[in-house]
């Protein structure tokens, strides 16, 4: 559906100023008084998205009510301000220069300059009278003609290829998996049944405006977790730009800030709040609170923070046309999502990273999908292929809808709110059609519930504008769950399906719809990147990714050394004993001496040990010594031999370094987070002369163990040392564990396929320090006695 509405221009009369100004020039510019009529007319007009209004200047904004305002918020309780400053400049007193001095250039026939400036004006005028042919295009986004978003996609699965990860959707989180996957060497294919990559986010640059807009409704990014800030200025896609969204309300015919904040309850109570202290007071007073049990629904969770008036006001209607059902059908956390402000601030969100990307959404997508390992198939339905794919993909990725996967079972289907998108081109429109990038309408007067207009975000100018309104309905393509009880007992039927296939390694549903949960967009990428590292982070310590991470900490290790600037320098005694006293004594010594003396450190150790000393100002290791037992170095701070003692002495020049901050992958360790690493070492073997050892955790302790620590732990399993690290001769037993874990616990990482290809000492031991810094928590079994 589509129609144009060409809108003529009228005008209650001329100005003063205008009458003047033609009167005083018409001998001379015949043609400037047309023109200038028709400067005052699109000044004296108006605009709105049903109502011949003021065409604005670019920059400028305007509200239903006709307040004019620049930059990103305005406050039509100035109006009164602005009014009496115009009334004061115009009462100026005349003063009477007649009897001024001439300057002695002044050439009253000289018409050059006044002619100059009238062509000028003509001109602005005639790009004034281009502008009133201002009018409104209509129509469905469903007529939209969408671009892939990217030049390497196709819209054919190549039959004969193997994958390693199939990705089901292009959104966020099946490109999380994507690009990961192909950051650590393997292959993948993504589809999307959508004829571009982007899932919801998806953006274009409309072909009739010029305007970058969203096809799917507006996604605005924030977040106050720094590891998915970091993961989203990935360097593959262009940067992202500093953003803060702020938003209006039409409620009871008035623009209130959205969220609730104290000039919304003062504009719509008529109350006179100040501060945030009286905010508090006055929400303290209407607050219904919540049973003891808790808020049972949504309509419970907005009384209890807002009160009867304004969920009446803002809450009821708008929950309604959203969601079709009443908040009392809805859970409590529907409402609870909405934020309430006890201050001024007019943002809609108060997290740390408030960001658009500088490009574009899609842009973004392109960046990190483009890369050699990576196929993207569009306009491809995954269910039509299934069948292939299962045999060709290493492992699945499934992002769209829980209940369409499992289809085949005949259960019910999951119920989803969709959303309808009707479109109005504004052409020949250089300001806004609407006072703020997205206008909220919680009342009834209209069904849709929010329009947005494009060109607001990051200040893009055009000479044209979109605007786009939003309507939900129960059908249509799956936008929103919804989290009633039916649906919530009817996933966890899908959900139990779900994890019996994700408990072989073949599926992982991940996402919105696969999930059945609404997510902010920080949210799905945190729990997509969650989801990829507890299944593959132990893979970033392997091969050419252990390069890069060496690469790495070497790299701090020369920034470390190049910023000590001393010139004097400080020996190290060497320690050639037990790996574990040297760690314990020698190191924290040589670290204090780093913090307290102004001098270079020059430390010594044997084979293994470059690491170990990585705050050392030059670190030399000892080819040709080996561990064997040695009493401690003379004047070390504990002043024994032997770390065997009944009490730490706390006040000796002994410093522990910071081995898990320097040697911690922080993405790695944040995502890991939800699933703590927990870093298991079981010594057995035969040493110190005895014939068996006594302290080691056998198969069936280490069973029970395992069993215990899996559904809350990542965990790492180390038994073996390699032979250039140990500290004795020793022989290490037979245990049938290995066996027992691959079987029984095939998400436990074992060491020892770590290990597998390293031949470079020094780097046995920064595998060592890498790992174990990914934890807080250890369980250390040192066998002997």
């Amino acid at each position: 559906m589509k129609f144009t509405n060409n809108r003529s221009r009228k005008s209650d009369g001329l100005s003063g100023w205008t009458s003047w100004v033609c009167r005083s020039v018409l001998a001379r510019k015949e043609m400037f008084c047309g023109l200038l009529i028709v400067v005052a007319l699109v000044h004296m007009s108006g605009n709105d998205l049903s109502k011949s209004r003021t065409l604005r200047s670019p920059g400028s904004k305007q509200h239903d009510g006709g307040d004019e305002v620049s930059g990103e918020g305005f406050d039509p309780e100035m109006d009164n301000f602005y009014t009496q400053k115009k009334k004061e400049n115009f009462d100026t007193v005349a003063v009477d220069c007649s009897q001024e001095e001439q300057h002695n250039d002044y050439d009253p026939n000289d018409t050059s300059r006044l002619d100059e400036i009238l062509d000028r004006v003509a001109q602005s005028a005639q790009v004034a009278f281009d502008e009133v042919q201002y009018n409104v295009e209509v129509s469905d986004s469903s007529e939209n003609i969408l671009p892939p978003g990217c030049d390497y996609a196709k819209e054919n699965i190549d039959t004969s290829k193997k994958y390693d990860v199939c990705v089901v959707g292009a959104g966020l989180s099946g490109t999380v998996f994507a690009e990961r996957t192909s950051e650590l060497g393997g292959s993948v294919l993504v589809m999307d049944v959508r004829p571009h990559i982007g899932g919801n986010c998806f953006d274009y640059i409309d072909q009739k405006t010029g305007v970058l807009r969203n096809q799917y409704g507006s996604h605005l990014f924030h977040t106050k977790i720094e590891a998915v800030w970091n993961y989203v200025n990935n360097p593959r896609s262009p940067p992202w730009k500093q953003w803060y969204h702020q938003k209006y309300g039409i409620v009871n015919g008035t623009y209130v800030p959205i969220p609730v904040n104290i000039l919304t309850v003062n504009r719509l109570f008529g109350k006179n709040i100040q501060n945030e202290e009286e905010m508090m007071e006055w929400l303290e007073s209407v607050q219904i609170p919540c049973p003891k049990c808790g808020c049972r629904n949504g309509e419970e969770m907005a009384k209890s923070r807002v009160g009867q008036e304004l969920y009446e006001a803002i809450f009821e209607t708008y929950t309604i046309k959203q969601w079709g059902r009443s908040p009392r059908e809805m859970d409590a956390s529907v409402t609870a999502r909405i934020p309430v402000r006890s201050n001024f601030d007019p943002r809609y969100f108060a997290d740390k990273f408030q960001a658009l990307p500088g490009e574009g959404y899609t842009a973004w997508f392109e960046g990190l999908l483009k890369h050699d390992l990576i196929d993207v198939v569009i306009n491809t339905d995954f269910h039509d292929h299934q069948e292939h794919l299962e045999q060709a993909c290493g492992s699945i990725v499934y992002t769209g809808p829980i209940d369409r996967y499992f289809e085949a079972k005949g259960y019910e289907k999951l119920q989803y709110r969709s959303i309808t998108f009707r479109e109005e081109r504004h052409y020949n429109m250089s300001g806004f059609v609407l006072p703020s990038p997205v206008v909220n309408y919680p009342g009834t007067e209209v069904p849709y519930t929010r329009a947005i207009e494009y060109k607001h975000y990051l200040h893009r100018p055009s000479p044209h504008s979109v605007v786009v309104k939003e309507t939900t309905s129960d059908e249509g393509e799956p936008y929103y769950p919804i989290p009633n009880e039916r649906n919530k007992a009817l996933y966890q039927t899908y959900k139990d399906l779900a994890i019996e296939l994700e408990n072989n390694g073949k599926v992982t549903f991940v996402g919105r719809l696969a999930n059945y949960k609404y997510f902010d967009m920080d949210k799905a990428l945190e729990n997509a990147l969650q989801l990829f590292y507890q299944k593959n982070w132990y893979k970033f310590y392997m091969g050419e990714q252990l390069l890069k991470y060496k690469r790495h900490i070497d790299g701090k290790i020369q920034a470390l050394q190049e910023a000590n600037t001393h010139t004097k320098r400080c020996d190290h005694p060497i320690y050639t004993g037990e790996f574990g006293m040297e760690l314990r004594v020698n190191v924290p010594w040589a670290y204090h001496k780093t913090l307290h003396s102004n001098c270079r450190v020059q430390t010594l150790g044997v084979k293994g040990s470059q690491y170990m000393y990585f705050f050392s100002d030059e670190h030399t290791i000892v080819e040709n010594t080996q561990r064997k037992y040695a009493v401690l170095p003379e004047g070390n701070p504990f002043g024994s031999d032997v770390v065997h003692m009944e009490d730490f002495p706390h006040d000796t020049p002994w410093t522990a370094p910071p081995f898990s901050d320097f040697f911690r992958r922080r993405d790695i360790y944040d995502f890991l987070q939800v699933k703590p690493l927990v870093f298991i070492s079981n010594k057995y073997v035969v040493q110190w002369k005895h014939k068996h050892p006594d302290n080691f955790l056998d198969v069936e302790l280490l069973r029970e163990v395992l069993t215990y620590l899996e559904p809350n732990y990542t965990i790492v399993y180390k038994r073996s040392t390699a032979k250039s690290l140990e500290d004795v001769d020793g022989a290490e037993l037979i245990m049938e564990e290995k066996d027992m874990i691959r079987t029984e616990f095939p998400n436990v990482v074992l060491y020892d396929d770590l290990q597998q290809g390293i031949t470079n000492v020094e780097d046995e031991n920064l595998l060592l320090f890498g790992i174990m810094s990914l934890a807080d928590k250890f369980l250390s079994v040192q066998g002997g006695t």
